[in-house]
């Protein structure tokens, strides 16, 4: 049953079905979810909004008449701490398990579940990240001791880690994998392979962004996602991560490279050299994150400091001074990494540009730049789902290209997305 309730009455375990005010009067960007965590309320009394939607089929009423009109305790704040006591700096309690957090995700690759096959076995070591919590995966072990993936494997909540330094490992099993799989499953595979690789590519250029050998490989490797894209007629299965738990700049990359690539070709586009220029220049789209501290890059963004957005933000540019250091990088190419953060009102960064004053690979990577930042989490934020982050870009044309939009749903729909 759906019930109208004054926001103050809400409380952990509710659901929330919806505001009785605009979008963009709100905290949030998803209007329908479980209310887990006193921030959640404390967010809602705060930004003013006067009554909310519940949904108590899907989660706990109001208990009393007299607790709907009293904020319940648990968003009440303490007091004030004194100006002579007040921290030098933004320590929050939580700092050390973020510092820990960094630290070990520093050192670890995201692989797909889908990239591995049941009954085969790996000679490396799998770890399981729930939330902020890394752990070893307990698997059954072969005779040479190396982990079996079992349905239990595949089926494991949260994402599946290695480490960075069993990543040509986990290189060689992709290709003894993809190499054994039925003709029939052979354009997925391939797909997933060059997915894969692709990612690992982008994060040791990323490691190393002064690299030419890796620049050419990541050419290489948008030569692969184009010409997969071009024989399949637009499918895009396997060449993109699907279920992401978490944000990784390489996975990121590699998304929005495939999706404005294959959105560019949805749209008519054949020459191969602008097909290129959109999928190298969307792959190297936040090479620039390269150069801001991994301690600001996974803070919760609420958490964020005047100055540490600054530093976000200019990561454009400094992408810009990186990229334009190698050879053979064309005007175009820089296009989707200089506009990837502008919109058609002129309200995006760093330059402010307007309407057709945006390049078409800009208006291209706009949407799906947007469009995969909204279905993955990170810290501070929670993923939407695609149908409610296609339903945020629709209602927002003001901003993002309704033509582009519209084949970039047609390339999700092939997909199965």
């Amino acid at each position: 049953m759906r019930k109208r309730i004054p926001a103050d009455a809400t409380r952990l375990g509710m659901y929330i079905d919806g505001f009785d005010t605009s979008w963009f009067k709100t905290p949030f960007l998803r209007h329908h979810f479980e209310i887990k965590s006193p921030d959640q309320i404390e967010k809602i009394v705060e930004s003013g909004v006067a009554y909310v939607y519940i949904d108590t089929d899907k989660g706990l009423d109001v208990v009393s008449d007299k607790e709907s009109k009293e904020p319940p305790a648990q968003v009440k704040k303490a007091p004030a701490t004194p100006a002579s006591d007040a921290p030098k700096k933004d320590v929050q309690p939580d700092d050390k398990a973020y510092t820990d957090y960094i630290l070990a995700m520093d050192d670890m690759l995201q692989v797909d579940k889908l990239s591995l096959i049941e009954a085969t076995s790996v000679g490396f070591e799998l770890f399981v990240k729930t939330g902020m919590d890394i752990v070893p995966l307990t698997a059954t072990r072969n005779k040479k001791g190396d982990s079996v993936i079992t349905r239990e494997v595949l089926n494991a909540p949260g994402e599946l880690l290695i480490s960075r330094s069993d990543a040509q490992k986990y290189r060689e099993y992709l290709t003894e994998a993809m190499n054994a799989v039925s003709a029939a499953q052979s354009q997925v595979s391939k797909n997933m392979l060059i997915k894969e690789n692709a990612k690992m590519l982008v994060h040791d250029l990323f490691n190393d962004p002064g690299s030419p050998a890796k620049m050419e490989a990541c050419k290489d490797t948008v030569e692969n996602v184009i010409s997969s894209i071009i024989d399949t007629k637009g499918l895009i299965t396997n060449l993109f991560t699907v279920n992401k738990h978490d944000y990784y700049v390489y996975t990121h990359s590699v998304n929005v490279s495939v999706f404005s690539v294959a959105t560019a070709i949805a749209l008519g586009i054949q020459a191969e050299g602008e097909l290129f220029a959109i999928g190298m220049g969307s792959l190297l789209h936040d090479i620039g994150m390269s150069t801001i501290p991994p301690e600001v890059l996974h803070k919760p963004l609420q958490r964020l400091t005047d100055f540490e957005v600054g530093l976000l933000r200019g990561h454009v540019y400094e992408g810009l001074d990186i990229v334009k250091l190698y050879k053979g990088i064309t005007p175009e190419t820089l296009l989707p990494l200089l506009e990837h953060h502008e919109n058609l009102m002129g309200t995006g960064y760093p330059v402010g540009l307007k309407g057709d004053k945006l390049h078409l690979s800009g208006r291209i990577i706009s949407v799906t730049n947007t469009y995969d930042q909204l279905t993955t989490s990170r810290p501070g934020f929670n993923a939407i789902s695609p149908f409610e982050a296609l339903t945020y870009l629709r209602d927002h044309k003001d901003l993002y290209d309704a033509d582009i939009l519209k084949e970039f749903i047609t390339v999700l729909g092939k997909s199965g997305q």
